[in-house]
């Protein structure tokens, strides 16, 4: 019977299991007694005086209480255990040597072993430990751009980065400027030594307060309660000064980005850039090919045997998964080869979803031989990151890149900002948080480079599938089967394609702030330009090219298909028609040469090919504007250019061009050209469209523009086209 009462707590609560077991009286005592615990008035039955009591009181309590009521101590305890290990003591000392006094170091060194340091650090210095958290997550996940995002910087030639207590000041009333939030600010800095492959860094904890919230709260006399509070967000900037890298770790994808500026602005005293680095892509689709893995020679290690030891597939569709695994005294390959059928199912996957690798190694200078053991998946994880072993984390990224596995991110080069720049274009203009496979093999995008440089970020299989339609761009659900005479796609709405590509059925993610940035930087250096504006999300001022001896404004646009960003940009436009007729850029393919009193040209048209860096034909260019400057004023005569029913384009001279849209707007304003120069009734402009006004059949912001440059009323009750 004794012997079930301590196995029940061993596994429902094990952190707090062990804490009791190993940790002396008096910390166990103060644990129990921390301010965290102060809501859980039951607990102070368990208190106890450790000089007067054997210290059975904490392990009468789980025997006694439910898992469910011990859930926040043993969540507690589980902070402090993780922090016993080889990599949370690690993190502790190197803080503890860095920000503590001589006798608090003395105190901390003398704790009898690393759990009793890790919860003398959570009892004594709380800010201490939550650092060392963080730099230990820091550590396990900053590959990983769910958690982090990562920002260069220029480095520090000596790799030190000693900041003035001013400078920190600004970056917070620079965040409290940018969050709005009133105040609450602050922040620590930390000094974290070099791990391993590591180079020394500098972590920066802030402080700073969310947006307001309410909890319910259950009181033991069954009183309910709402409090309204303010909780508190922490961002981590953590600066490597030898190389430049800043990691940030935030709650959103834009706090990140807002912090990370501030901090390269107000402390480093630097622009910053959209470039992502420290990315690594894990490419397993490899093993398609067979799974031999090569033995390199190291300095530091020598490798004895290296296969895989489990492979995982999906077969049939997405959902279906087939798994083989084996041992490393045996060959996978040979073992999947030797079964009936079972290489053709290998041969003929859908993808390839996990993998196992084993290792046996010799370390220099270690006796005995070791084996290193890691996992690889389609979602660009690994478990390598997770090893508390430094050596063989960096052992393990070397082999795989010497594998041809692993691929780090780096700087296009002039030649491949060249070849890519028309796959970017496209990327930028579908303003998309995702893509699929097939849409960039229809397009023969060079999908290997753009995940080398960062601007596309593997995501995984969806069982949605984005499917390119002729007159949309929609998404279907989508299901892969397999047939004898191989693959096929068949979406819900009875369509059916050859599915022999399976990286037709990828999903990458689009990291479109560096899309956006590249672009920017490219069309700079391209046109000489070097102040930009953005004028909307769909919009960028790139300043102004010199034609016949003025200046004629420069804009690049995209999204120009979707009919309410474009009017939203034809807006824009005309509230700067005082500077005059400029130049549209368009990132698409949409028709027409003018867009609201501007010439419009494709970007892609206009790229000098199989140059060794990015060029623009500024000949071409110049031509094309000349060529289309007297429609993009109105030409020579009030027209309607009409495509089909329910689209046109009125052009009137000296006033410009507008897009008209809609089949009852294309009717009144066709009628109106018909009569011109003579004025026309409203009763006969709008006959037949059940008594609707004007305004209510184009719709305010249109009629405004309309009445603003285009139309005009010689007297109540008539229009004409204002020449």
């Amino acid at each position: 019977m004794e012997t079930c009462m301590v196995r029940a707590p061993a596994k429902s609560c094990p952190a707090l299991f062990r804490l009791f077991g190993d940790a002396e009286a008096s910390m166990i005592a103060a644990f129990l007694q921390m301010r965290v615990f102060d809501k859980l008035t039951w607990l102070v039955d368990y208190y106890f005086d450790p000089d007067e009591t054997d210290g059975n009181v904490p392990a009468a309590m789980l025997r006694e209480q439910r898992k469910e009521k011990l859930s926040p101590l043993e969540n507690e305890a589980a902070r402090i255990v993780t922090m016993s290990s080889d990599r949370g003591q690690f993190a502790l000392d190197g803080l503890v040597r860095s920000k503590l006094t001589t006798e608090q170091k003395r105190e901390f060194e003398g704790q009898r072993d690393a759990l009793a340091r890790s919860l003398w650090a959570y009892l004594k210095e709380p800010m201490l430990f939550e650092a060392a958290e963080n730099t230990l997550h820091l550590r396990l996940y900053r590959r990983y751009d769910r958690h982090y995002q990562t920002f260069m910087v220029a480095p520090v030639e000596d790799g030190a980065a000693d900041v003035a207590s001013s400078a920190l000041d600004t970056l917070l009333d620079d965040l409290r400027d940018r969050l709005d939030r009133g105040d609450g600010y602050e922040v620590d800095r930390f000094a974290i030594p070099q791990d391993g492959d590591v180079p020394a860094e500098v972590m920066y904890l802030v402080v700073h307060p969310e947006a307001p919230t309410s909890v319910r709260e259950l009181h033991d006399d069954g009183q309910r309660t709402t409090m309204y509070f303010r909780p508190p967000g922490e961002i981590m900037i953590v600066h490597t000064p030898s190389t430049g890298r800043v990691h940030v770790r935030a709650g959103t994808r834009k706090l990140r980005h807002d912090a990370a500026e501030s901090f390269i602005r107000t402390v480093l005293e630097q622009e910053p850039s959209q470039q992502p680095v420290d990315f690594q892509a894990y490419d397993i689709a490899r093993f398609f090919n067979g799974f031999d893995l090569g033995l390199p020679e190291f300095d530091h290690a020598s490798i004895l045997r290296a296969r895989v030891i489990r492979a995982d597939i999906s077969i049939g569709n997405l959902a279906n998964r087939l798994s083989v695994s084996t041992s490393l005294d045996e060959d996978i390959g040979q073992l999947i080869s030797d079964q009936p059928g079972l290489e053709r199912i290998f041969r003929n996957a859908l993808a390839m979803r996990f993998v196992e690798i084993a290792v046996q190694y010799r370390r220099a200078g270690v006796d005995g031989e070791r084996t290193l053991d890691f996992t690889l998946t389609d979602r660009n994880t690994t478990s390598l990151l997770s090893l508390d072993d430094p050596f063989e984390r960096v052992l393990g990224h070397r082999l795989l890149r010497h594998w041809g596995i692993l691929r780090d991110g780096r700087a296009p080069t002039p030649r491949e900002s060249t070849a890519v720049l028309p796959a970017l274009l496209a990327l930028w203009n579908l303003a998309s948080d995702r893509i699929n496979g097939a849409w960039l093999h229809e397009r023969g995008v060079d999908v290997k480079t753009l995940l080398d440089l960062g601007f596309l970020v593997p995501s995984g299989w969806e069982g949605d599938d984005l499917i390119d339609e002729e007159d949309d761009f929609g998404e279907h659900v989508a299901k892969v089967v397999e047939r004898p005479e191989g693959l096929e796609l068949h979406s819900s709405d009875g369509q059916s394609s050859s599915a022999a590509l399976p990286e037709r059925y990828r999903v990458y993610r689009i990291r479109d702030g560096w899309v956006a940035s590249h672009l920017r930087e490219q069309l700079g250096k391209a046109l000489d330009i070097t102040a930009m504006e953005n004028i909307r999300p769909d919009l960028i001022a790139l300043g102004a090219l010199e034609i016949d001896g003025r200046d004629v404004p420069l804009y690049l646009a995209r999204r120009l298909e979707d009919e309410r960003v474009r009017a939203a940009i034809d807006t824009e436009l005309r509230a700067r028609d005082k500077q005059g007729i400029g130049l549209v850029l368009q990132a698409g393919d949409v028709a027409g040469v003018c867009l609201a009193a501007n010439v419009l040209a494709r970007l892609a048209d206009h790229i000098l090919p199989e140059g060794a860096e990015f060029a623009v034909d500024l000949t071409s260019l110049t031509a094309a504007f000349r060529r289309n400057r007297s429609l993009a004023q109105g030409g020579a005569a009030v027209e309607f250019h009409k495509s089909g029913t329910g689209a046109g384009v009125l052009s009137v001279p000296g006033r410009g061009t507008i897009d008209i849209v809609g089949e009852n707007r294309v009717t009144v304003i066709d009628r109106l050209v018909q009569s011109y120069p003579t004025p026309m009734k409203t009763e006969d402009m709008i006959a037949g469209f059940g008594g609707q006004s004007l305004s209510s059949i184009f719709g305010q912001p249109l009629w405004d523009k309309l009445k603003a440059g285009f139309m005009r009323s010689p007297k109540r009750g008539q229009w004409e086209i204002a020449v």
